[in-house]
């Protein structure tokens, strides 16, 4: 499965990715947003690159590196989207981070297997 890019703007090179504007939702329940916010600023850092991205609504800096989860890709810049300016990810991507991060939370740790892996051998 090839990971969704998510998070890209429109721009000269890519007139028909959404422009983020469009996307700003002043209605979104703030404690929802702010987990999937908490969800998408602790990826796995894809890569990175030289140079920086402009926000494309005020216009600060926002990184240089991608992220993902094994899913999505999206650039360090999307949580400053969500976070400054309301930016509501479609539907399926706010679900996804609330699916995983209520999937972690329910999930029990197992220590056992550390005990045994990290006891020396007789």
């Amino acid at each position: 499965m090839s990971l969704r890019l998510i998070g890209y703007w429109k721009n000269e090179q890519h007139p028909n990715l959404p422009d983020p504007a469009s996307l700003v939702d002043a209605t979104w329940d703030e404690d929802e947003r702010d987990v999937v916010s908490a969800y998408f600023v602790r990826g796995t850092v894809a890569r990175a690159f030289m140079g920086l991205s402009p926000c494309r609504i005020c216009g600060v800096n926002n990184g240089s590196v991608e992220y993902t989860d094994g899913v999505y890709l999206w650039p360090e810049g999307f949580v400053h989207y969500i976070d400054e300016h309301g930016v509501r990810p479609p539907s399926p991507v706010v679900a996804h981070a609330l699916e995983r991060l209520a999937s972690i939370e329910a999930d029990e740790p197992d220590l056992t297997w550390w005990v045994d892996e990290t006891r020396p051998s007789s």
